[in-house]
């Protein structure tokens, strides 16, 4: 029977720690779509302030707000404001389960450091489990 390895992984947003299975590991640092979205858009605003400190920035970014403002003036009082409500703070955070299981394919098995390196023969090759196990094997 063959043991599923688990590499616990802490989420750089909101730091849930969460385990991914050596099959669904693809670099991961987000336990969830909205915590990787939030930083996706947090990292967008923090460059399009460095970018509106420029000169080119700044006149851009005066000519969107001049275009926007004859936008408004023909606005009536009934239209709706299209500002989405901020939600994206309000992430649900999963329980951690008792027993160790991959975030994404729910696959129990033990949790180790690093996942082994991969021998020659391609994608399915067998795993070289002895340094995992005190007595070799």
């Amino acid at each position: 029977m063959k043991i599923s390895l688990l590499k616990g992984v802490e989420c750089k947003r909101c730091s849930l720690e969460f385990f991914v299975c050596h099959s669904c590991w693809r670099g991961q640092a987000y336990c969830s779509d909205q915590c990787r979205e939030a930083s996706r858009r947090n990292a967008h605003n923090l460059s399009q302030q460095k970018y509106r400190q420029t000169k080119k920035g700044k006149e851009t970014h005066c000519r969107q707000e001049r275009n926007r403002r004859l936008r408004n003036s023909k606005k009536t009082m009934d239209d709706t404001p299209s500002t989405l409500d901020a939600d994206h703070d309000n992430v649900p955070v999963k329980p951690l389960p008792t027993t160790p299981c991959c975030h994404f394919c729910g696959r129990k098995g033990q949790v180790v450091d690093q996942f082994p390196r991969r021998g020659y023969g391609g994608r399915y090759a067998a795993y070289d489990m002895s340094a995992f196990y005190a007595d070799g094997g």
